[in-house]
């Protein structure tokens, strides 16, 4: 009889678990869409908290190392650019230990005005 109460707790945690992780993937998602939509891009970093204890970070960065390879060998400047998106969510999962959920990607955009 133990044995079963403990399998069944155990799976309750999992489960506990798996939810908390699937509401992140959805924050995640969501400011993510949200930064893919704004329609000037700059590089930036920025954090807040959802009203449940989720707290997110979001970090826009350029990603030169994406574009610029070729052009340094042939003398020539790119209108575009990349910037790297990364977003995390953040929750407490127990006392001493905490949840992240990260997604990253790539943005083209025009070159900023030098």
């Amino acid at each position: 009889m133990v044995t079963v109460l403990e399998l069944f707790s155990g799976a309750l945690r999992m489960e506990t678990a798996a939810g908390a992780r699937a509401r992140a993937v959805i924050y995640a998602r969501g400011l993510l869409d949200q930064t893919l939509t704004v329609s000037e891009v700059r590089a930036a970093s920025d954090r807040g908290r959802f009203d449940n204890g989720y707290r997110w970070e979001r970090t826009i960065r350029d990603a030169p190392e994406f574009t610029d390879q070729g052009d340094k060998d042939l003398g020539v400047q790119s209108e575009i650019t990349l910037f790297e998106i990364e977003v995390s969510v953040l929750w407490r999962q127990s006392a001493d230990r905490e949840g992240v959920y990260t997604i990253r990607t790539l943005r083209l955009a025009p070159r900023p005005a030098a």
